[in-house]
């Protein structure tokens, strides 16, 4: 009987933890999925094409981005205190002027389309100055801007090892 018992009682004991450890497993699962959920709805949310606003992005983004902009007639717009000189063309940002502090280069990865991938690379060197011209491709800023067909221009300028500026360019039927 003494057996019996303890037989008894080991296959209720497994049971129980078995019972337990099932629910805690569900309710792992379920806070995992709500985490996913989550991270699903923050790319949702993210609506500009770069990291912050940036290339292709309208004024809207980039305002609550940088804050209020000071314009300089209708299409050019600068935000943070020259630090970004913007060229809207339909409510869109086609043409972004980082000036270089310093020389030192500005960063423009944030600015660009997440998704880009460089085409090809170009320098040209006249006397002390050297321009680099990259040429990229987007599928967001495609989507975004149809026109453009989703390429882009990084220009960079500078003067001896010192940076003058980099331009982001996207204008769309533009010859280049």
């Amino acid at each position: 009987m003494k057996k019996q018992l303890a037989v008894v009682l080991a296959i209720l004991t497994l049971f129980v933890s078995a019972g337990c450890s099932q629910t805690d497993t569900q309710d792992a699962n379920k806070a995992k999925t709500t985490q996913e959920q989550q991270v699903d709805k923050g790319k949702a949310e993210k609506a500009t094409i770069g990291e912050v606003a940036g290339l292709g992005d309208t004024a809207q983004d980039w305002e609550a981005e940088f804050g209020h902009p000071y314009a300089q007639g209708d299409t050019l717009k600068v935000y943070k205190g020259g630090l970004y000189e913007v060229v809207f063309e339909k409510d869109r940002a086609v043409t972004i002027t980082l000036p270089a502090k310093d020389g030192k280069e500005p960063a423009t990865d944030t600015l660009l389309p997440r998704d880009g991938k460089k085409q090809s690379e170009n320098s040209q060197q006249t006397g002390g100055m050297t321009m680099t011209v990259e040429k990229w491709h987007s599928h967001m800023l495609e989507k975004a801007i149809p026109d453009t067909k989703g390429t882009y221009t990084v220009m960079k300028n500078k003067n001896g090892e010192e940076y003058d500026s980099i331009i982001v360019d996207c204008t769309p039927n533009l010859k280049k």
